[in-house]
């Protein structure tokens, strides 16, 4: 009598240990679920949009020193210091790196307090120096039957009396103009310009 009860008191403890999920319990599990998924989904449209706003940046970074490479390249006591870039859309526009004696030329700046090395920033809310800004458009190449959606840039660039009498300070900054990523449909962050430095002698 003993061995039956014993027994059956354990297929009873049994069937209690092997009970599944509540109703409840389910509702939770699949509300943490929910979370997560829409956590990923969180993380993965910034990562997005943050890859994108890096490809402005480095193509900005790239336009910006192209830009000062030109400018460098040209003496400033020469007859004609002017040079021009043609764009994708072949838009050719005039780089002038010509500076007035003593007296900063080109796109205005702006000072920035709490920068260690200068002050001096490119004013974009400034209206655009005609020779001394351009808005650079660069095609977006895709593959078979993928069209991209153009960048436009805007590049501007001052020069200024140097440290010594025979150097000029160049300031070149770029920024993206555009309203949306590649493809159409990634919203740009914020674009902060871009801005390169270089002292260029006579």
């Amino acid at each position: 009598m003993s061995t039956l009860l014993s027994s059956g008191t354990l297929r009873l403890r049994r069937k209690r240990n092997q009970r599944g999920f509540g109703l409840i319990e389910l509702l939770i599990a699949m509300l943490v679920l929910t979370i997560g998924l829409l956590g990923g989904m969180v993380i993965l449209t910034v990562a997005v949009a943050s890859n994108a706003q890096a490809k402005f940046d480095t193509s900005a970074v790239s336009l910006a020193q192209s830009t000062m490479d030109k400018i460098l390249a040209l003496s400033a006591v020469a007859a004609a210091p002017t040079t021009s870039v043609t764009d994708c859309n072949g838009v050719v526009h005039t780089v002038n790196s010509a500076v007035a004696a003593n007296a900063p030329t080109g796109a205005p700046t702006t000072t920035i307090n709490g920068i260690a090395n200068g002050t001096q920033v490119i004013d974009f809310t400034a209206a655009p120096v005609a020779n001394y800004s351009m808005q650079y458009t660069m095609c977006a190449a895709g593959g078979a039957g993928y069209v991209g959606q153009p960048q436009v840039y805007d590049v501007r660039w001052n020069i200024s009396p140097g440290p010594t009498p025979s150097t000029q300070l160049i300031l070149v900054a770029a920024k993206n103009i555009s309203e949306s990523g590649n493809g159409g449909s990634q919203s740009r962050y914020f674009a902060v310009p871009i801005t390169l430095r270089a002292l260029r002698g006579d």
